[in-house]
């Protein structure tokens, strides 16, 4: 009898399926280096205190953005290796997933340079292909048991993050004392990077602004309505807390701290629902401290483009964190706009769902934030063509224009809805922004970067039937920090005396001919190495004080500036070395303001 012959030798997994295999080994990278993700961003967050610019579901949108920007080279790689085993070896394609995905997590820490990011992360992929190469089955094994142990623990995190929310919104409203009864209704709009001179409310020669010209000829409108700051989280935080940006801890990369209460905590202490609706995510969300006070809260979108924002490798690849920066493959797929972007359309829509769920016997406090005016200033088809304009996105005066305006046709479209539904009847609105743009002028563009008026000079109309007299434009020179008391005051909670600043109703009580006294206007920043260095922001911190219709300005390099604002608003002409003794005076004021602001209103 002849032996039987010898058995032939085992197929290895990954030889005897080489496309499912290569697919397992790109989604278990692809997640493990997404949790491992989470573990340092969540140790930044919750240890060191970082801002990490991301939404609170980072938990599993992280992991998840990876498997997507590693999905399309994997289904590649899977294919060619089912068709060409021997060449695309599972091993190889192994060391390829795992060099991307540590390149990824390299990219967390950017002061390493590039090269040395992408030799590091070379290392990771040869390393890990040797491990594959000589341990295929254990590892292929490994993968299968642990991928569905790393999938869900992805999801219970992000159902704990979902959940958390819900409980503190749910603990917040069950909280709320009793409100006032006959308590009007609160509606703050933030027209966020809307400078006035840009606004045909305020003589501009093109019609950006329709829709704002007609209801703020139901209140009062302010010429000369000035920012705290020409960026947003201190200039949010002195409209929210009463308080001067110098005052706050809100820096470039520290958020509002609680020192100073805010508006929507004063008003949900005495029986408001309050909620935010907020599009700006890179100084507007609840990791910068704007959420205080708020029972719901709703910044950063659940969407594709969130997800692709929240993972460092996906990020890296689309440049959409931290959401300013452009690369080439963004500019071939003609795709300026930061990922995850919120329109005007889209805050209209979370604000009128909310208001149709809240309790109706409730007043409610809402504030609302409109971002299409941030660059890249983005707007409808229709409008672009309005003014002109033939790319998707821009950075020039035309493209800015139809950004307005489409945010304009929003806002008249939401206070259309609530006028049919008669909420405006007992509603006080106030629609302002927190800082303007620069369009060239002064050699600056954008904002953040000087106290000239095209970042300070901002809109700001009131309307409240029965307390705001109607068709009435005030003359002063004010600032939007006063916008908590006013609030408060036209609420009829002026005596809560938590928030610092004196109410506006005093300017439009004096009549059209203001002719009295206002108050001085301070206006300040910190330095930054965001910006350019050779402007004045990037060497120190900035401040300016506006007295009589007269700017002083002290740079941060040392240098000053004085205008005669009532007739040039332009600031073309510095008076600086002319009037010598009124620099002399509004230097001193503010110092003053600066280091002992007691007895400021």
């Amino acid at each position: 009898m002849r032996p039987a012959p010898p058995a032939p030798p085992a197929t290895r997994p990954a030889a005897r399926a080489p496309f499912t295999a290569t697919l397992l080994a790109a989604v278990w990278i692809a997640l493990a280096t997404g949790t491992i993700e989470v573990i340092v961003l969540a140790f930044r967050k919750v240890v060191l205190g970082h801002v990490l610019h991301l939404s609170p579901h980072f938990v599993w949108m992280a992991p998840l953005g990876t498997v997507g920007i590693v999905a399309v080279p994997a289904l590649t790689i899977a294919a060619a290796a089912a068709l060409w085993p021997r060449l695309v070896t599972w091993p190889r394609a192994t060391g390829f997933f795992a060099f991307l995905a540590a390149l990824g997590l390299i990219s967390l820490f950017p002061r390493l340079h590039r090269i040395a990011m992408l030799l590091l992360a070379a290392g990771v992929g040869v390393q890990a292909s040797r491990w594959a190469s000589a341990r295929p089955d254990r590892l292929i094994a490994a993968m299968r048991r642990s991928l569905a142990i790393l999938a869900g623990a992805i999801t219970l995190a992000g159902i704990g993050v979902g959940g958390a929310s819900l409980l503190r919104e749910r603990r917040a409203l069950a909280a709320l004392p009793d409100a006032q009864a006959g308590a009007p209704n609160i509606l703050f709009i933030i027209l966020d990077t809307v400078r006035a001179a840009s606004l045909s409310l305020y003589g501009y020669d093109k019609p950006t602004s329709p829709a704002l010209d007609a209801f703020a000829r139901r209140g009062v409108v302010f010429d000369r309505a000035i920012s705290p700051s020409p960026w947003t989280l201190p200039s949010h935080g002195a409209m929210f807390t009463g308080h001067d940006p110098h005052e706050q801890s809100s820096d470039w990369e520290a958020p509002l701290d609680d020192a100073f209460p805010t508006l929507a905590e004063v008003l949900a202490a005495r029986g408001w629902m309050t909620a935010g609706f907020v599009a700006n995510v890179f100084y507007g969300t609840y990791e910068h401290g704007l959420d205080r006070g708020f029972a719901r809260y709703e910044d950063f979108r659940i969407s594709p483009g969130q997800v692709f924002n929240s993972s460092s490798l996906a990020s890296l690849v689309l440049a959409g964190r931290p959401g300013f920066t452009v690369n080439p493959l963004r500019r071939l797929i003609d795709n300026l706009d930061y990922l995850g972007r919120k329109d005007a359309d889209r805050v209209n829509a979370d604000f009128l769902r909310w208001l149709d769920r809240r309790a109706a016997e409730r007043p409610f406090f809402a504030f609302l934030n409109y971002i299409d005016a941030h660059w890249p200033y983005v707007a409808p088809a229709d409008v672009r063509r309005q003014f002109g304009v033939t790319a998707r996105w821009g950075y020039n005066v035309p493209a800015y224009d139809a950004a307005i305006a489409g945010i304009d046709r929003e806002l008249g479209r939401l206070l259309d809805t609530l006028d049919e539904r008669g909420v405006l009847d007992n509603t006080i609105v106030v629609i302002a922004s927190d800082h303007g743009e620069h369009l060239g002028e002064h050699d600056r563009t954008g904002h953040g970067n000087s106290l000239y008026m095209e970042n300070l000079h901002v809109p700001l109309v009131i309307v409240f039937p029965g307390s705001v007299p109607a068709g009435m434009r005030v003359s002063d020179f004010v600032t939007t920090r006063s916008l908590a008391a006013t609030l408060l005051d036209l609420a009829g909670q002026a005596d809560a005396g938590l928030l610092p600043g004196r109410s506006l109703r005093h300017t439009w009580a004096a009549g059209s001919d203001t002719s009295h006294a206002a108050d001085p206007v301070l206006s300040s920043a910190r330095q930054t190495v965001r910006a350019s260095v050779d402007l004045p922001i990037s060497q120190g911190d900035m401040a300016a004080l506006i007295d009589e219709g007269h700017q002083f300005i002290q740079n941060g390099d040392g240098s000053e500036e004085l205008y005669d604002l009532r007739v040039d608003m332009a600031q073309h002409v510095d008076r600086l070395t002319r009037e010598p003794g009124l620099a002399d005076r509004l230097r001193a004021a503010l110092t003053r303001l600066l280091t002992n602001p007691t007895g400021r209103p």
